[in-house]
């Protein structure tokens, strides 16, 4: 009786255990993303020092000033625009960056990265969005939602979904070479207006070694609203 009475006196500790053991794991968690974000930040400076780019850690606030480009940068709550890059390819100016934003709250959270490119154009685009054709996006085409399809080329039409404030406008600017550019290479996420572009893949801005190739998959993009 005495033992029973002793363990049943000790029951209230074990919530107390479990706290301690989930707060520990939090912890150790918050320090392991910031010892990586820290090294990230280190390769990005060397890399962009001996390339001769300008690099920013953040940019506070960033995204509002493109929010008429894209209107990803209108979405969900806690945006940050982190990591970003300016430099010169091949005569080209551009600015990489790494974004991201959360949607929902508490269980249903989730947490969206991209990272990014975004150019100045020599002549004005109308506002498009073009992004893959997923499970989600049938749904919310199926329901009201603007896809803007192309009876000429099935594949493009089937692989994208593309809108713009302008149908019309949005038509001629995805001329027949434009949407065969998108054809070759599934999986595009891209979106202009005015004399900005913007072309980006989900995930983090990619590291050093790597940038190279991330500059040429976006400049596939840009080279093609670059052409007539």
């Amino acid at each position: 009786m005495v033992n029973l009475l002793r363990g049943s006196s000790s029951d209230p500790l074990i919530p107390l255990v479990f706290l301690g053991v989930a707060l520990t794991v939090v912890a150790a968690i918050a320090l392991a993303n910031r010892i990586t974000t820290n090294r990230r930040r280190k390769a990005y400076e060397t890399f962009c020092f001996e390339r001769g780019y300008r690099f920013e850690p953040e940019r506070p606030g960033e995204e509002a000033r493109h929010v008429a480009t894209c209107p990803v940068f209108s979405e969900g709550h806690r945006r940050t625009w982190g990591f970003t890059i300016v430099g010169t390819s091949g005569g080209t100016p551009f600015t990489a960056f790494e974004y991201k934003w959360t949607t929902g709250s508490g269980k249903n959270s989730h947490t969206h990265r991209i990272g990014g490119l975004l150019w100045t154009t020599e002549r004005a685009l109308s506002q498009f969005l073009v992004t893959p054709e997923g499970l989600w996006a049938r749904l919310a085409a199926y329901f009201g939602g603007q896809d803007i399809d192309f009876a000429e080329s099935p594949e493009f039409s089937r692989a994208y979904r593309l809108r713009g404030s302008d149908e019309a406008a949005v038509r001629a600017l995805f001329t027949p070479a434009r949407r065969q550019v998108f054809e070759l290479v599934r999986g595009q996420h891209a979106a202009g207006a005015g004399r900005e572009l913007m072309w980006w893949r989900d995930g983090a801005l990619p590291s050093p070694d790597q940038f190279d190739t991330f500059i040429m998959e976006g400049e596939r993009i840009r080279v093609a609203f670059a052409r007539d």
